[in-house]
């Protein structure tokens, strides 16, 4: 087996390295290069930098029409596996290969699409897991060929969560492609099948009309990336981080929601939802550097009592 592997983003580097370790990688395709950040800066994808690092050539294409199509042939790759690569792969691409695998980090059909952990822990589900399935040119409705489920305990940040699938994706993808047979068997996938979007940075506006359980698990899902945010007397703060599990609120919120209630110097600040407190243990001022509850109220003495919106 000689694989084109197909990633961009940072959870797909661990399988990256763990499959050119047993000597299945070929090639990389990633996407272009981007510019952002501080000065306009070119930033390279995580898989780009991990595969030069590795010695392994790197392909980039604006699209994957007839230029790209032709040099990949050239490789002569069996098998294309993709994992967070972020392009969509044509019947004309696909035809080079013999073999088409994609990594996708839900239990399909659940959470089709671009933001499957991000679902996960925002809808509260008390279990996750890793599937590879067969790439069709509808989007992760190709059959299964593994999955493998594992429990969520209501404290994951979305980062956390995403370690947590690189490792077992990384680990899954191992134990499959290094023994499998020419005859493998796939299944069609069972049940109804939900979706996803990009995340947007609206995503982490904070509505405290709503559930402890639905706002925790929002700040966590919303870390590191778009962050939770609520807006304070002094204005908008971040709400980087919350106190344990969502499945375990109780205590019964009285004052109005959003209020800022006291400060426990174990648990964080404490806020008032429409039904139980959480407890938000860092946080970010305008203009300031993220940190504890206990420092940031040290700073912003007028937060207790505070309503946010």
């Amino acid at each position: 087996m000689e694989i084109l592997f197909a990633a961009t983003g940072e959870i797909a580097v661990r399988t990256l390295e763990e499959l050119n370790k047993i000597g299945l990688i070929k090639a990389v395709l990633t996407t272009v290069d981007e510019k952002g950040g501080r000065g306009n800066k070119v930033i390279e994808s995580p898989i780009k930098i991990k595969a030069l690092e590795l010695g392994l050539p790197v392909y980039q294409f604006e699209s994957l029409k007839s230029e790209a199509r032709k040099v990949i042939s050239s490789l002569g790759c069996d098998t294309l596996l993709s994992f967070c690569y972020g392009k969509i792969f044509g019947p004309k691409f696909l035809s080079l290969f013999e073999n088409k695998f994609n990594i996708h980090p839900s239990l399909l059909p659940l959470y089709r699409g671009p933001s499957p952990t991000y679902a996960a822990i925002r809808n509260l589900d008390e279990k996750s897991g890793v599937s590879i399935q067969e790439i069709a040119l509808e989007v992760d409705s190709g059959r299964l060929l593994i999955q493998e489920e594992f429990s969520l305990d209501g404290s994951e940040t979305l980062s956390q969560l995403d370690n947590k699938v690189a490792e077992i994706a990384a680990r899954l993808a191992v134990r499959t492609f290094s023994n499998l047979s020419s005859s493998y068997s796939l299944r069609e996938q069972i049940g109804e099948a939900s979706y996803t979007e990009f995340t947007k940075k609206e995503d982490g506006k904070i509505d405290f009309s709503k559930s402890a359980k639905e706002i925790h698990a929002q700040i966590r899902a919303c870390y590191p990336w778009p962050k939770a945010y609520a807006e304070s007397s002094f204005g908008r703060i971040i709400l980087s981080s919350v106190y344990g599990s969502a499945f375990d609120l109780s205590e019964k919120a009285e004052e109005k929601e959003g209020t800022v209630v006291a400060l426990d110097k174990k648990k964080g600040l404490k806020i008032a939802t429409k039904d139980y407190y959480i407890y938000v243990n860092r946080l970010q001022a305008p203009s300031k550097k993220e940190m504890d509850a206990l420092s940031f109220v040290n700073g912003n003495k007028k937060i207790i009592g505070d309503i946010l919106t």
